[in-house]
């Protein structure tokens, strides 16, 4: 890491630091739930940047996870701390599952994960008696992990941060593996990288059980958030918003879901407010960035600079 991109690091994780006394109670609520979608789109980008994936089934894990925590501490008055795991293992359990899709390529595999994103949503809806329905499930308690309970925004905030902080760690050293750069390897050329010994469906099928890993350990912060989960989780806008933010920020790279995430969540909050069309409305910025921005936001701070640069030397 160039001394440069150090000092940015430095700023941003100060600037987060501080946010929640610059933001007020709001403001804090708003990056706290960037924070998590952020990690949703960073788990849907896993596959799409790195692998050449289009999922469209990461709501499926991201709520299976939330609605199980949910239930082991509002019906069963479980732990924290078996019942927030509990429901990343049944999140990843039904990645092992879904992870089969990657057999299937191009549109195929958006058809195959489309469907069985559909299925989930439809046991949630359907499956009233466990799931509550319409209704979901309410009441979802702080979280309380070694005697300390959680309670304010303030305290989460700062615990969903470290979490975050975290994952980008451990995502930053996977992507730079051997693993990572076989990934990519398989997204430019997938006959080459077989005839050099690889298994492309083995790494896929890896690279789609860790995805759904970060986007149920999303849900599981998600629930504890929103206090209350229902069958909207689980919907397609909801797959389809974690792409977008991903698209948005910029796919490939880490800080790009998080800065789709904060540009998604703020527009949608913001039109929302005055236009009940909104989705609408994200349908259109997905065909601006596909068409105009294809490598997002970061995509152009980088040409940008490279002009810049450029300038300076021409001159």
């Amino acid at each position: 890491m160039t001394q440069r991109r150090k000092i940015l690091m430095v700023v941003l994780l100060a600037a987060a630091l501080a946010w929640p006394f610059v933001g007020g109670q709001y403001g804090t609520s708003l990056m706290t739930q960037i924070f998590i979608f952020g990690m949703l789109a960073l788990s849907a980008d896993l596959l799409l940047g790195h692998a050449g994936l289009f999922s469209l089934c990461h709501a499926a894990f991201f709520s299976v996870a939330a609605y199980t925590t949910a239930i082991l501490q509002v019906r069963y008055q479980v732990p924290t701390e078996l019942a927030a795991p509990a429901g990343i293992l049944m999140g990843t359990s039904l990645g092992l599952l879904f992870g089969l899709s990657v057999r299937t390529r191009g549109v195929y595999f958006i058809l195959v994960t489309l469907a069985m994103g559909y299925v989930i949503w439809g046991i949630g809806y359907r499956w009233a008696s466990f799931t509550g329905g319409d209704s979901g499930v309410t009441n979802v308690p702080a979280p309380s992990i070694g005697g300390v309970t959680l309670s304010t925004m303030l305290e989460y905030y700062y615990f969903v941060l470290a979490v975050m902080l975290l994952v980008m760690f451990v995502y930053y050293r996977l992507i730079r593996s051997p693993f990572g750069l076989a990934l990519r390897g398989i997204k430019s050329g997938e006959a080459r990288m077989r005839s050099l010994g690889f298994s492309p469906p083995r790494h896929l099928y890896t690279a789609f059980i860790v995805s759904s890993f970060m986007a149920s350990l999303a849900g599981v912060l998600y629930a504890y958030f929103n206090k209350f989960v229902n069958p909207v989780s689980a919907s397609l806008h909801v797959s389809f918003e974690a792409v977008l933010m991903a698209l948005v920020g910029g796919t490939a790279t880490i800080l790009g879901p998080f800065i789709g995430a904060g540009i998604i969540l703020g527009l949608r909050n913001w039109v929302s407010s005055f236009f009940e069309l909104h989705l609408a409305v994200m349908g259109l910025v997905f065909i601006i960035v596909v068409t105009w921005a294809p490598d997002g936001v970061i995509g152009l701070l980088k040409r940008f600079i490279d002009r810049r640069k450029a300038g300076a030397n021409h001159g």
